[in-house]
């Protein structure tokens, strides 16, 4: 199992429901791999770090990063090149020169002055003109003048064509998301399931935003959240309920009794939360 975190684990940015944990910590007990798939960086996964200890691996940074929770390193990482990132930010400045970028790299977030972000003392501010210098960068964002993130996400998309991979995670932000192109959520839980002979067939995904459309349409089963982005509940194969009406718990100890049962030679079946 595959879950979003911020608006399908949890509410965005509170504590995992107790609930939810439970449930989690039997489905893994009936031997399930279950993989939180955020577009939160590394420096955000605290929490899941206290509140799942049971989970070992969690795909960050929309794919680009693949992070050990236990071990507290670096797994894998896609990211990206010097040449991209370079004509990426010439684009920007000839054609939306109103917009500020930030960086995402192995071991810090690094924004260009007037960059809003959520936690600014988390941030290493740099001088416009360093952007071009900044390394092993997993992921870049843009900020631009508006708040419509869908507005944004097809201006951006225009402007970096198939040099990156670009999507949103909140529809009221305009903040825009890139990765090296072709990484996506479902790009790299789909390298972790192979590694682990693991059949998208055999794969639930659970995502509330646009940033989860790929991984919900790779996964056998793909669950929107109720009161998801409604591309992402057009992609989606099925519905679970919105988080605050209980989200994914429901659905994680259903697949856990399933689980448990075909560990006791019964029958598993497919679990269905709703058409």
């Amino acid at each position: 199992m595959a879950s979003d975190v911020d608006g399908t684990l949890l509410q965005r940015f509170q504590p995992i429901p107790q609930a939810t944990v439970e449930a989690v910590n039997a489905l893994v007990a009936a031997g399930v791999d279950f993989v939180p798939v955020t577009g939160r960086p590394v420096r955000w996964l605290a929490p899941l770090q206290r509140d799942l200890p049971i989970v070992r691996h969690v795909i960050c940074a929309n794919g680009s990063i693949v992070y050990n929770l236990q071990r507290d390193e670096v797994v894998h990482a896609h990211l990206i090149s010097t040449e991209v990132q370079h004509e990426l930010i010439s684009r920007v400045r000839a054609h939306m020169p109103e917009a500020k970028l930030a960086f995402e790299t192995l071991d810090a977030f690094c924004i260009e002055p007037g960059f809003v972000t959520r936690w600014p003392q988390e941030a290493v501010i740099i001088d416009p003109a360093e952007s071009r210098d900044i390394r092993e960068v997993a992921k870049i964002m843009v900020r631009g003048p508006s708040t419509d993130s869908d507005a944004m996400l097809a201006a951006v998309s225009e402007l970096i064509g198939d040099a990156l991979h670009a999507t949103h995670s909140n529809p009221t932000t305009g903040l825009i998301e890139l990765a090296a192109a072709g990484v996506t959520k479902a790009h790299t839980l789909a390298e972790y399931c192979q590694r682990r002979g693991i059949d998208a067939d055999d794969v639930a995904a659970f995502g509330d935003m646009p940033n989860d459309i790929e991984m919900l349409t790779w996964a056998g089963w793909g669950y929107a959240m109720a009161d998801g982005h409604p591309t992402t509940l057009a992609a989606a194969r099925a519905v679970a309920p919105a988080v605050h009406d209980g989200g994914i718990t429901e659905a994680i100890r259903a697949f856990a009794a399933a689980a448990q049962r075909r560990t006791d030679g019964g029958s598993g079946g497919i679990v269905r939360i709703s058409d």
